[in-house]
């Protein structure tokens, strides 16, 4: 597999910035090996994992999260993995009430949360 076009690459951005995915690196033993972009709806938190060969795995897990036990986190969902567009496109598709028969809606962050990135955008 190839890495994505500089186009693809920018298209995907693009749709990942207006889906509500925040990005966090991704690394292996020390070494950056990709990007982890993820957002939360009703109940779930949804990853896509990038990697610089153009591949991508989407994972949705139920959003549970215990400080006590910061390595785990709820039950993985469902997961696809394939070329970053398809692993969006599937991610997304699902994520459609319209499209999806189980429905996750999209949840509001709760009051006082920052809305903006720090550099206003």
């Amino acid at each position: 597999m190839s890495p994505l076009s500089p186009q693809a690459a920018e298209d995907l951005g693009r749709r990942l910035h207006a889906e509500g995915f925040q990005p966090l690196p991704d690394a292996d033993d020390g070494t950056l090996s990709g990007t982890r972009l993820w957002r939360v709806r009703a109940g779930y938190v949804e990853y896509l994992a990038l990697r610089p060969n153009g591949l991508a795995h989407a994972v949705r897990a139920e959003a549970r999260f215990d400080y006590r036990h910061p390595t785990e986190h709820g039950r993985i969902v469902e997961h696809g993995s394939g070329y970053a567009v398809n692993a969006l496109d599937w991610l997304l598709t699902t994520s459609n009430p319209h499209t999806s028969s189980w429905r996750r809606p999209y949840v509001a962050a709760p009051p006082g949360w920052p809305t903006d990135d720090a550099d206003g955008r």
